[in-house]
């Protein structure tokens, strides 16, 4: 069951990395370590590891995080490091 639970972390991590994503350009290093099984309880972790601003685009950013899945003993099951298109502070949709 290893497969649907990377898609579970992603979606775990929503509201803190991605909601607001104009674009999500790539996932890499994406390491499934250990299966996980129907009824574990899973926790997801994101560490932003960089920042920098879009070359192209003057309102955006390209934010970088790490994403752990964890299991409740604290077994890291997968990881991984997102890259995600974000609009910068008073050029969202709703500023």
């Amino acid at each position: 069951m290893t497969r649907p639970s990377l898609s579970i972390v992603a979606g775990i991590s929503v509201a803190d990395v991605s909601q607001k994503a104009i674009a999500n350009p790539g996932w890499t290093g994406v390491r499934l370590t250990t299966p996980v099984f129907v009824g574990e309880t899973i926790y997801a972790e994101s560490e932003v590891l960089a920042i920098p601003e879009s070359g192209s685009r003057p309102t955006q950013g390209i934010v970088t995080v790490r994403t752990t899945g964890k299991k409740a003993d604290g077994a890291v099951f997968m990881s991984c490091e997102r890259t995600v298109l974000v609009p910068k502070r008073g050029h969202a949709v709703e500023d």
